[in-house]
């Protein structure tokens, strides 16, 4: 799974403006806005301008995009599952090197609730109950796009 679609699974988690998504997938603005430009010259995003005095670029899939980003939750899923059973075999040398390799669809996962967040902090050792994780668990990609017309 490659960064262009951790970008467009982002998009349609609900992230719209390129700082959100940079944020969210921890990377640099400027190599998001980088990928966001090849995303709609390949006709995979649209970027749209909203607001009337504070104006904001926003980006929103096309149904190209949607079908990849469908294909890349897939994906995701596959990568979540790796992770889950080596964790399950206790194999943290395996755990470690998927997560490294993959350390930017973390968030995504979490989003998704595909990983667990309790999972990760016991592994990761995060602090949950601290209320430092920002993780909406509360959307389900399969349902709440039914009825989008492209």
């Amino acid at each position: 799974m490659d960064f262009e679609e951790a970008v467009l699974l982002a998009i349609a988690k609900g992230l719209k403006t390129p700082k959100d998504i940079a944020k969210k997938l921890n990377v640099r603005l400027e190599d998001l806005r980088n990928v966001l430009a090849n995303l709609e010259a390949q006709g995979l995003v649209e970027k749209k301008v909203r607001g009337l005095l504070f104006k904001k670029e926003v980006y929103e899939l096309t149904k190209e995009g949607f079908e990849r980003a469908m294909r890349a939750k897939e994906k995701l899923m596959r990568i979540a599952d790796e992770v889950k059973e080596a964790y399950e075999k206790g194999d943290k040398a395996r755990v470690e090197e998927i997560v490294a390799d993959y350390s930017y669809l973390i968030p995504l996962m979490l989003m998704f609730g595909i990983l667990d967040l309790v999972w990760l902090s016991d592994f990761y050792d995060v602090d949950v109950i601290g209320g430092d994780a920002d993780i909406d668990d509360d959307f389900d990609i399969d349902s709440d796009f039914d009825g989008i017309d492209f």
